[in-house]
């Protein structure tokens, strides 16, 4: 990291001082001191938002109020009028990266109750100068209407409203999609393309606690992170070390812009690899699942949730699976038990690329009626 991003930080942690939950936090002159700072967990959130009810201590006045999932429940998030211009600003770099221009006309159907993205996402298309049709996510006929009757030029939502908005005769050059998985499920990328007839399809990530954080270009080459907004890191989930660019690991966020509800090295809890590319740091292929119910076989860390994405990319399969472990002799041996049918050598394929490990078998079934994952290795 440069030393205006470290900047950056300082700043932040200057603005974060006064919350009792970063007292102990200060400045710091190095990125190694950085990194010495704690880890921020949801658990820890929540536990402050109980003991500060309703709005937690992180909460000192704001502009806008929004909800978001954590744990069981939907907590407060507060932006602030200043923090609600710098989301503008960096989401309108992010859509003109991504192929919209000024005076585009945006069908927007990312939702505009409780949680608030869409709002935060029309604001940046105003910011960026394109003309914003505030849909949220009503019925894919309506919107397919609206698309034709309005020469409608980009569509920006969920991938799979987007399919039910293709499959319903909208058509758009251009499609941004994000609070769901897209481009980390193989072949979605070109379902969506294919069913709006878009020139381009482009991935956007963030939380609602964080957003945005990262969105592919025109080049549909990876998420790019949006790095005067928001700063990434990707650590060990166990020790908790950062881990070398090309590794695979927890995504963790940090704020270098934010007033309301502010977060220092956020664990997010999604699983993520990421590079340096020309100068900028990326996530290759988005989000691909999540840390938690980690194990390890055969020496690697295997994250089963990540097999979710990989099957959603195969027509025939369901999602559903088993995946048995064992340890028959001094070898841990990998089962893998899929509902549907597919060919079995693609499938065999997609799972070693997403676990990093391979399956010793893979049997499909018509009907799967125990799910999860069985470890009888101990």
């Amino acid at each position: 990291m440069d030393e205006a991003t470290l900047a950056a930080v300082n700043e932040q942690l200057e603005r974060v001082g006064d919350y009792a939950l970063y007292e102990a936090l200060g400045s710091v002159d190095s990125w190694e001191e950085f990194r010495e700072l704690p880890f921020l967990t949801g658990t820890e959130l929540k536990v402050d938002y109980d003991e500060h009810a309703p709005e937690g201590s992180l909460y000192d006045g704001a502009a806008m109020m929004c909800f978001t999932p954590l744990g069981d429940d939907l907590a407060p998030v507060f932006d602030t009028a200043a923090d609600l211009e710098w989301q503008a600003e960096a989401n309108a770099r992010a859509f003109e990266r991504a192929g919209i221009e000024a005076g585009d006309r945006v069908l927007n159907t990312f939702g505009y109750h409780t949680f608030g993205t869409g709002i935060i996402i029309q604001r940046g298309l105003e910011a960026l100068g394109a003309e914003v049709i505030p849909a949220g996510p009503g019925e894919s006929e309506q919107a397919a209407a609206t698309i034709e009757t309005y020469d409608v030029d980009a569509l920006v939502g969920n991938p799979s409203f987007a399919l039910k908005i293709g499959e319903a005769g909208g058509s758009v050059d251009t499609f941004l999609g994000g609070g769901e998985p897209f481009t980390s499920i193989p072949g979605l990328r070109a379902e969506v393309k294919d069913a709006l007839g878009a020139d381009t399809a482009v991935d956007y990530f963030g939380t609602r606690q964080i957003l945005p954080v990262a969105a592919e270009t025109e080049a549909e080459d990876g998420l790019y992170l949006l790095d005067d907004y928001a700063l990434i890191e990707v650590i060990d989930p166990d020790s908790g070390e950062v881990l070398p660019y090309g590794e695979r690991g927890e995504l963790v966020v940090t704020h270098l812009k934010k007033e309301g509800c502010p977060l220092v090295r956020y664990r997010t809890g999604d699983l993520t690899e990421w590079e340096r590319r020309d100068g900028e740091i990326v996530l290759p292929n988005g989000v691909i699942g999540r840390t938690d119910g980690r194990l390890k076989v055969k020496g690697v860390k295997l994250y089963p949730e990540a097999l979710g994405t990989v099957l959603a990319g195969f027509e025939g399969l369901s999602g559903e699976f088993r995946l048995e472990l064992s340890r028959p002799e001094s070898t841990d041996e990998i089962h893998l038990i899929v509902e549907g049918t597919a060919d079995i050598e693609e499938l065999a394929s997609a799972v070693k690329g997403r676990l990093l490990v391979a399956p010793d078998e893979i049997n499909l079934v018509d009907d799967l009626e125990e799910t999860g994952v069985v470890d009888d290795r101990y």
